[in-house]
């Protein structure tokens, strides 16, 4: 429901003149323009959802992610380094 406010918001008639003028010098279709405002405002919400979720966690909450987030590494630097060593055999 908040992207279709968005859009509706976007959409406005002073807003669309400010769309037009966008378009005309990005050389880009106005819907174009509208889905990188839609798309910028999704990371915003998302950005905001997610700096409130880690407000609410608590000290156990941050060590586990953080444990998690350092697991995850490890494994795409092991893969990393099995690709390139595996091309540099030859």
């Amino acid at each position: 429901m908040e992207t279709k406010n968005a859009i509706s918001m976007t959409l406005k008639q002073h807003n669309l003149k400010f769309i037009e003028k966008v378009a005309k010098q990005e050389k880009k279709s106005k819907s174009e323009i509208v889905d990188s405002i839609v798309n910028t405002y999704r990371k915003y919400k998302l950005k905001k959802d997610i700096i409130a979720g880690f407000k609410s966690q608590t000290k156990e909450d941050v060590m586990d992610a953080m444990s998690d987030f350092d697991d995850y590494l490890d494994v795409i630097v092991r893969k990393k380094f099995y690709k390139l060593s595996f091309f540099r055999v030859k």
